[in-house]
């Protein structure tokens, strides 16, 4: 079995962390670890570029952070930062070419209506992913 962890670096992060490592221990399964460096739009004068590589080192430090408690817990996992583009997309793309067999990931908590839904990035994997998804609250 292959999980993959999709963590954004919200305060929920952690906690989806640890209850997907608790789950890839269950199952004895193979694990892989995704965050992705969101794009931003150039502004011009090079601000994008120097505020687009302090997101991608932010981003490279919590994939570490996140393969280190993996590591205390036994588990080896696998790093991928994904760049650019649509969070929901990078989770798709690499859950197809990994052959992943389920999806753990969060969905950010929401106030008045929108805690009856689930987030649309969550909403896009779900809909679209070729395997299951479990989404943490």
């Amino acid at each position: 079995m292959k999980i993959l962890v999709a963590l954004d670096r919200s305060q929920q992060a952690a906690m989806v962390l640890d209850r997907a490592l608790e789950m890839v221990k269950h199952f004895k399964a193979e694990c892989i670890l995704y965050t992705l460096a969101e794009d931003i739009p150039d502004f011009g004068e090079g601000i994008a570029m120097g505020l687009f590589e302090q997101i991608k080192h932010d981003a490279e430090k919590a994939l570490e952070a996140a393969l280190a408690r993996a590591k205390t817990q036994g588990i080896q996992a696998v790093k991928v930062l994904g760049a650019g583009g649509s969070p929901a997309d990078g989770i798709l793309d690499l859950a197809e070419s990994e052959g992943i067999d389920l999806i753990i990931m969060g969905s950010r908590a929401k106030t008045g209506l929108g805690r009856f839904l689930i987030g649309s990035v969550a909403a896009k994997v779900v809909s679209h992913a070729g395997c299951s998804v479990l989404v943490l609250r």
